[in-house]
């Protein structure tokens, strides 16, 4: 399991690689509970086996609703899994929509195949491969998190709303 006490987001500045689901999972969970003011996640259907767990849920609860200016913003390119599966993540999203939305892309990035998160415009995950657990994380390079939150800004504004029963 990966040794993530000394980082810091918005401090520590290291190319981080991992290769398998656990230590993407405890990635991605550390750096949702340092978040202080928003996280951006482009993902093609939030992975139940990375994104829907009681650790995360409650990073995310705790960040969305610790102030009126913190956000959550998911955008997705399928939703039917989240639905099928009642995915936390889905069901916060419903309960608190203020702080926390799910989009769905729109027709023209339904082809991209990374995935990506964003922590505060200081951090990222990059998630290379969906079938596979290959990931790049640094919580702390303000010029590739700044690239990709306009990719990610870009994306979430012609991203549409989905309106079938459960979202």
């Amino acid at each position: 399991m990966i040794d993530l006490n000394n980082y810091k987001l918005g401090e520590t500045q290291e190319l981080i690689t991992v290769d398998n689901q656990d230590d993407f999972r405890q990635l991605l969970i550390t750096m949702s509970q340092q978040a202080q003011h928003r996280i951006w996640i482009f993902s093609h259907n939030l992975d139940i086996r990375i994104y829907d767990n009681n650790e995360l849920y409650e990073a995310i609860k705790n960040l969305a609703i610790c102030s009126p200016r913190t956000h959550v913003n998911i955008l997705v390119q399928d939703s039917e899994h989240m639905v099928k599966n009642d995915h936390r993540l889905l069901r916060l999203a419903q309960r608190i929509s203020s702080h926390m939305q799910v989009k769905l892309t729109a027709k023209e990035h339904q082809d991209i195949y990374q995935t990506f998160i964003i922590f505060d415009d200081r951090g990222y995950i990059i998630h290379e491969d969906p079938l596979r657990f290959n990931a790049r994380a640094d919580f702390y390079n303000h010029l590739e998190t700044k690239k990709l939150a306009e990719q990610f800004s870009e994306m979430w504004k012609v991203g549409v709303i989905d309106n079938r029963p459960g979202i």
